[in-house]
């Protein structure tokens, strides 16, 4: 393994030029965190557009072969709250926002998916296929939920399966009832086996751990590891808000949480987040490249904001802290930081 690190945003934008130069036989896959473009960022997005929020990321997400986030709300104009402490619903002219962004799948698996019940996930799941946005993660019934998202690049199928494993089990989907796909063991390896007959990747997304803790819960490493030794490429998590670092496990990648991204919080506590950026071969894994980001709201006005100088290098140092406690180190940049195997 070599490890690098780069010191300069232009350096980084350089390199992302000619990381955008893919060759055929190689795709990169790009992910971020929760986003969620309602709440306190209503009136941002309701005064300048649905493409607001992206426009300081969008070049670096577009640069991607297949970009991935985890859409924290139902698209939707009616329904019935669930009695809980937040819930959420976006209009759905802001969408929009997310396939100009370059997103190319969204992962729904999560606890805010059913805020408003099934109506408004309908209309979600009709409103992304309609901009060709992949979703995986929820749907109408448990078969739904169950089934990935397959996008095809540079000759390459990847396949994403989303995943929640946390609360209300309300929202969970059943063979007659719409919502989120559980974490079941059972039906985790069922699907990621399914997923390999007719892709070549398989990524697969959890809403896990607890909200605002650092560290992992033994249950996500034991999950994430179940994944990979029944044949996943690479994992994903979200939900805790904040970063929780990276494990290679039998040359994998695992990204415990990915924090907050765009969403629609002022809460002091989610103020660093990254952009994770892999990219594969008929091998496995070639390259990892992480952007640092300042998704502090009070400061960045619901703009995730690229970071570089002792900014930048302070948010990689915190997620090399904690990736080194998974076992996995890797050397900070001061905007980016950069592993080849």
């Amino acid at each position: 393994m070599k490890v690098l690190y780069l010191s300069t945003i232009i350096v980084l934008i350089s390199l992302a030029t000619v990381s955008a130069q893919n060759d055929s036989g190689t795709v990169s896959i790009l992910a971020v965190g929760d986003v969620m473009t309602g709440g306190s960022m209503s009136p941002w997005v309701n005064d300048s557009g649905p493409d607001y929020p992206f426009s300081l990321t969008r070049s670096i997400i577009q640069q991607a072969d297949i970009a991935i986030c985890n859409l924290e709300a139902p698209y939707g104009t009616k329904g019935k709250a669930f009695n809980k402490k937040f819930t959420f619903l976006v209009p759905p002219r802001q969408a929009a926002g997310i396939k100009s962004a370059g997103f190319d799948v969204v992962a729904l698996a999560n606890n805010h998916m059913m805020d408003y019940g099934p109506e408004p996930l309908k209309a979600t799941l009709v409103l992304l296929d309609s901009l060709g946005i992949a979703r995986s993660g929820a749907g109408m019934n448990l078969a739904e939920a169950r089934k990935p998202a397959i996008v095809e690049r540079n000759g390459i199928k990847v396949a994403f399966l989303s995943y929640s494993r946390v609360f209300p089990v309300q929202f969970w989907a059943t063979a007659r009832k719409a919502g989120t796909a559980p974490a079941y063991e059972s039906h985790i390896k069922e699907d990621i086996k399914r997923s390999q007959e007719i892709a070549d990747i398989v990524v697969v997304s959890f809403h896990w751990g607890a909200e605002l803790m650092d560290t992992t819960k033994l249950y996500q490493r034991t999950l994430a590891h179940f994944c990979i030794d029944n044949g996943a490429d690479l994992v994903l998590g979200h939900h805790p808000h904040i970063l929780q670092g990276l494990e290679l496990y039998k040359g994998k990648l695992i990204a415990y949480s990915l924090g907050n991204f765009a969403f629609g919080s002022r809460s002091k506590k989610c103020t660093e987040s990254v952009i994770l950026k892999t990219e594969f071969d008929s091998t496995g894994l070639k390259r990892i490249e992480l952007i640092p980001l300042c998704v502090d709201n009070n400061k960045v006005f619901f703009k995730p904001t690229p970071l570089s100088g002792p900014e930048g290098l302070a948010v990689l140092e915190n997620l090399a802290r904690l990736s080194r406690d998974l076992g996995f180190d890797f050397v900070p940049g001061d905007s980016m930081a950069v592993v080849e195997f």
